[in-house]
This record gives C-alpha cells, structure tokens and sequence, in this order.
C-alpha cells in the first residue's frame, strides 16, 4: 500500500492557504455585518421619514382651532382643574433636535445590535403594510375626537363596544390612555393602536421595544443548547397587541413564549397577529395576580407597562414576576425614561403625561423602577436608555440551599445532640 505524503513545500503551501482562508472569512464576515447594519439604517431611515411625514396632519389638527376651543374650555373648568389642564409650553428647537439626534442613535444602535446578531434582519419585516394607508385614514378620521376628549379631559368616555369590558377589570385601567377612543378596550383601538404609536415617536417604538433584546441574549449567552431558545419559556407582561412579542419570536425561534395582557379585545389582536409562532400563546390576565406556579419561566419581562400603573399595582408586578420566575432567570423592562436618566431630555416627561392623559406616570417618573426592582428581590440590577425609552435587566435571587438540597448544611443546624 502507497502512503500519500506531502512534501516541505507542499506542507508550507497547505499551511499558507489555511492561513489566508481565515482572514478572507473574517473579512467576509465583516462585510456582511456592515450590510446587514446599512440595510437596517435604511430600513430605519424610510420608515421614520414616512411616519414623520404622516404626522404633520395630526399637528395641524391641533393647530389653533382645536386649541381655541381647548383654552375655552380651561377657561370654563375649576381652578384646579384649571391648574391640572394648563397646556405646557411646546420644546423649544434645540429640545426637538436634541430628541432627533437620540432617535438616531437608537436606530444606529438597534442595527449594530442586527449586525452583531443580538436579533435577526428579519425583526424589521413590515406587519400588515397592506393595511397601513387604511388605518391612516381612520387614525384622521378620529383625531377630531381625540383633540375633543383632550379639550374636556374626558378620561372616562367610552362608546358601547367598550362598556362591556369596564366591570371586570381593576378601577385604575378604566379610562382613556391617551385620550384615545375607547382607550384599551375595543377591537378598533386595538388595531388602530401601533400606528398611532409610531406616528407620535416618529418611528421610533419598534426599536425603543426591541431594547429588551440584547439585555435578554446576554442574560442567557451564546450556548448553542439556548441561542435559539430550545428549552426555554418566557412570559411577557402587558403584551398589548403584541409588538414586542413579534421580536423576541423571531430572535428566540424555539422559546415558549407566553403573552398576557388585561386587555380582552388587545388580546384577541395581539393571537391574531402572532397566528404564524407555533410557540407563542395568548392570554388575556392581570399581571398583579398571575395564575401561573411558581419558578416556571426562565425569564419575565416586560415593555411599556409599568408607567401606567399606580405605585401599588406596580409593587405587585414586580413580587408576581419574581414568584413565577426560576431562580437565576432573566427579569428585564422596557419603559419610558425617569427623570435624570437622560437630563436632556426630561423636558418630554413633564411634556408628555400632560398632553396625553398618563395619570401614573408623574410618579413614575420621579421614582427610579431601579429602586423598586431591587426591592422586589432581584440582584445585578443593569440599565441603559435609548431615545425616550430605559431598559432594565436583572436576575431572581438563586436558589438558597435547603435540607435536602445540602445535608452538611441541615446536620451544622440539626446536630445529633440537638433537642429537636
């Protein structure tokens, strides 16, 4: 039998194209990180600029016919209602470019974070533009009403799909976010909801959601047995129509991924559009008084929910999320900035509750959730910000050592001569 055998020279050739493989690899792989990051800047960029652009009508909505009658109506109120509806002045210039240059920072961000691979291009896949010019239309249609309710500060008016829904739920949740028709509790708001969201962030929610996502990937590494999800189960609180489910879908393709929200009618929106994720379940539940047992998720989280809660209910959020949770597992938040945490921008917090009727959120803004956080049990308390958005991550305590889970332990505080 002949045995085949390289010669010096040919041992040096083999060793040299080893060697330039792996940097034309890296290199490759490199440019295709940068066009991955540009495709997603551009993305970014058109879909801001469209959203921008479709705004402009609201603003002349508000112009000033509809704040004439506004001041009239402050006119005709109480004293301290008076005092309670007086319109805050509009940001200045520098305050607006100040809030632009922070948008596009997020946005360079969230596509750094597709780049490295923290979550898929495919995040930004467009839901429903086919349907997107319609619910414009009847987002105009109904901002007459909207700028009406705000000029009264009518915060409990709501039509007869809605009604329906108000017995059942908590006396804090009946009333009109945002002013909007219906608040949270009708099929029209429902679907009219993430629209009008990205039209007042100028584009902006999806990727101030998606904050969650890299605290959440570095929570659980790069194991190939978890990248994907294969094995964990999540719950995510006050879901709403399921925006930030969408994300975390498709950056956790094999997790479990449970949606609650108290919304009936968001609910039943938020299953139909994520009808395509096998593993993503629907529920309709107060996050305060979860039905699930104890430590069954890896990780809880939560995005745009607790700056709508009282003190209160938010204390109970926190203790439900840290009873259901494993010791160890992720615990994350998506919300609105706190006062301090962006100076520059803590203008919009004073701006934002008064214009768009948030009546927790004052407190929410003076209270650091850190703190609470904390409170509620959890350790390695980590945070970040992006445009008007904070995230928070952190982890339940681990499991402290029991009887049966260390029998030195349980003889040192049991010895044999013990009266018990």
């Amino acid at each position: 039998m002949r045995t085949a055998s390289l010669s010096p020279g040919e041992e040096n050739e083999g060793t040299m194209s080893s060697a330039t493989a792996e940097p034309e690899a890296t290199e490759q792989a490199e440019l295709a990180r940068q066009l991955t990051e540009w495709a997603a800047l551009g993305f970014h960029g058109l879909r801001s600029a469209l959203f921008f652009a479709e705004s402009l009508p609201l603003v002349w909505l508000q112009s000033p016919p509809a704040r004439s009658a506004r001041k009239g109506s402050e006119r005709a109120a109480s004293g301290s209602a008076r005092r309670r509806g007086a319109a805050p002045r509009p940001p200045s210039r520098e305050a607006v470019e100040t809030a632009l240059a922070r948008l596009r920072t997020l946005f360079e961000q969230d596509a750094k974070a597709i780049g490295r691979g923290v979550m898929p291009l495919s995040v930004l896949t467009p839901r429903d533009w086919l349907g997107h010019g319609g619910r414009f239309l009847r987002i105009l249609g109904d901002a007459r009403t909207v700028v009406a309710r705000r000029a009264r500060r009518e915060s409990r008016d709501f039509g007869a799909r809605a009604k329906p829904w108000l017995d059942e739920l908590p006396a804090y949740y009946r009333r009109n976010f945002h002013y909007q028709t219906d608040g949270y509790l009708s099929a029209r708001s429902a679907e009219l909801y993430e629209h009008q969201v990205e039209l007042l962030f100028r584009g902006g929610a999806d990727a101030m959601r998606r904050l969650i996502l890299p605290p959440l990937r570095a929570h659980f590494g790069d194991d190939p047995r978890t990248r994907d999800g294969q094995g964990l189960r999540f719950l995510e609180l006050g879901s709403g129509t399921g925006s930030a489910s969408h994300a975390v879908a498709r950056a956790f393709p094999r997790a479990k991924l449970t949606c609650l929200d108290l919304s009936f009618p968001y609910t039943r929106h938020a299953r139909q559009q994520l009808a395509a994720y096998d593993r993503v379940e629907c529920v309709q539940g107060d996050a305060a008084r979860l039905e699930f047992a104890d430590g069954c998720f890896d990780a809880v989280y939560s995005v745009f929910l607790f700056h709508e809660l009282p003190l209160p209910v938010r204390e109970l959020v926190l203790e439900e999320a840290r009873r259901v949770l494993k010791p160890g597992g992720f615990f994350g938040l998506v919300d609105s900035l706190q006062t301090g945490d962006d100076p520059e921008l803590d203008w919009a917090l004073d701006f934002f509750p008064r214009e768009f009727h948030e009546p927790y959120y004052a407190h929410y803004a003076a209270h650091p959730m850190e703190t609470l956080v904390r409170r509620a049990g959890f350790e390695s308390v980590e945070q970040g910000t992006g445009y008007l958005a904070k995230w928070i991550a952190a982890r339940s305590a681990p499991k402290l050592p029991t009887a049966v889970d260390d029998p030195g332990r349980s003889a040192a505080l049991n010895p044999p001569n013990s009266p018990d």
